[in-house]
């Protein structure tokens, strides 16, 4: 499936915030989910972990350490991530 593809390549630009990045991500989970394939929210978690901007990299790291990775729901992380970046956008 073409969206099981473009989640696998999935990359954060420098130019968007984390909640259009977030919007893209969970339109394309929508659609994998839509046509009966199954995907983990945890795989999804890990896939948005990975794909982050440079700037996210520490709060990766801490989010990794702190949390338990089997639990950590998107809207969860979405929330975590924005705050962060709402503080790094002040600096």
């Amino acid at each position: 499936m073409w969206e099981r593809y473009d989640f696998k390549k999935l990359h954060m630009l420098e130019s968007k915030n984390i909640s259009k990045y977030f919007t893209r991500v969970l339109a394309i989970y929508n659609q994998i989910k839509r046509y009966g394939e199954k995907m983990r929210e945890t795989r999804v978690v890990e896939m948005i972990l990975r794909s982050l901007q440079k700037k996210f990299y520490y709060m990766v790291v801490a989010i990794e350490k702190s949390q338990n990775m089997d639990v950590l729901l998107i809207q969860s992380l979405m929330g975590k991530l924005q705050i962060h970046e709402e503080k790094v956008n002040k600096i």
